[in-house]
């Protein structure tokens, strides 16, 4: 993985993420100097320091301070996305969306009992159940749409926060829902013409066009395949290309846009290892488990930051991701392996941590 970043972490960083566990959603700020990072069953929000050298030869990543956010509002968070500097969304699959206030760096005490500033609940017609992540973009100086992931309701509903009433949702529906089975992951593209959406029951990520005309019985304009689990989604920075996490595999896979756009069915032009086939056995605790699950692209220093549980966080190159040759799997050997893994989990699955890694 010749693409991995080095990264110095402080005393407090390195405490925080040997005690963080499980982990699921991974998000840098708008300004790129915080990194948060969801404890599923922790139950916390962990949030770090991050400054990069770019300056040397090769980049170097290091996390300072930490905060950690507790509280009973936090149920098993899974997807999470800063607002702006200060101010975190964050879904919880036990529980419903809220947002805190970021604590400061360099308070008294690391770890924030903190109750949410505002909970995202939708209305009668557009009750948010089961959420699973959230991702943001701002309509104006006042005004964001969030989406929201219904990871088992299958939808996707869109609310429009007003940042002068502390962030109360002043318009709530459901945006997309036609052929969507697990929503796991979603994002926006950073000019907010595209959005993609990680389908984990359909093995697919859809792409959509963001236009006055999307609704529920949309159909996605691209659909991306060749993945198995898919989980966190990322955009670069002119959409040329998609990141996406594949929960059951060590990969990241990357899809091209071409010349037309987002438009068609896609394979990935690449798939990048981003974890040692040991490290991956040991999280392969079901075949939906032991790959990355968070992904995020800071703003500035085109770096990928990874997130799985056992290897709690990780830093990559994206100019070597995305141009190193690494010529992906054969669609079909990844569906009979995945179709293997599924079979040995149902027969033993106290076996099934100790099955072979099927990807080398």
């Amino acid at each position: 993985m010749n693409d991995r970043i080095d990264c110095i972490l402080s005393p407090s960083a390195r405490a925080a993420l040997a005690a963080i566990g499980r982990t699921e959603d991974i998000m840098f700020s708008p300004s790129g100097r915080s990194l948060a990072i969801a404890g599923f069953f922790a139950n916390l929000i962990a949030i770090f320091a991050v400054t990069i050298d770019v300056s040397a030869p090769r980049k170097q990543v290091t996390l300072g301070e930490v905060v950690e956010i507790e509280g009973p509002a936090l149920r098993n968070p899974h997807g999470l996305c800063f607002l702006d500097e200060q101010t975190l969304a964050v879904a919880n699959r036990e529980g419903g969306v809220h947002v805190f206030a970021v604590p400061a760096f360099g308070d008294a005490a690391a770890r924030h009992p903190r109750d949410p500033i505002r909970t995202i609940a939708g209305d009668a017609a557009t009750p948010i159940r089961t959420p699973g992540s959230v991702a943001s973009f701002p309509l104006d100086a006042h005004r964001l749409e969030l989406l929201v992931c219904h990871n088992y309701a299958n939808a996707v509903s869109r609310h429009v926060l007003d940042r002068r009433q502390g962030h109360a949702s002043v318009g709530d529906g459901f945006l997309l829902r036609r052929g969507l089975d697990v929503p796991d992951g979603v994002c926006f593209s950073r000019d907010g013409a595209w959005i993609a959406v990680s389908n984990h029951g359909t093995q697919e990520v859809f792409v959509y066009r963001r236009t006055a005309f999307l609704g529920p019985e949309s159909s996605p304009d691209a659909v991306l395949r060749t993945v198995i689990c898919p989980h966190g989604v990322r955009f670069t920075a002119d959409a040329a290309h998609l990141l996406v996490a594949d929960a059951h595999a060590p990969f990241v896979n990357v899809y091209a846009r071409g010349e037309g756009g987002w438009h068609g069915v896609r394979d990935p032009v690449r798939m990048t290892r981003v974890l040692e086939p040991e490290t991956h056995l040991r999280g392969r605790t079901n075949p939906a488990e032991g790959g990355p699950k968070g992904i995020d692209l800071h703003p500035d220093a085109n770096v990928v930051a990874c997130t799985t549980e056992f290897q709690t966080l990780a830093f990559f190159d994206l100019a070597e991701m995305l141009s190193r040759p690494a010529p992906p799997v054969s669609r079909r050997r990844r569906y009979v392996a995945w179709r293997l893994a599924k079979a040995i989990h149902r027969r033993g699955p106290a076996l099934y941590g100790w099955l072979p890694a099927l990807h080398r």
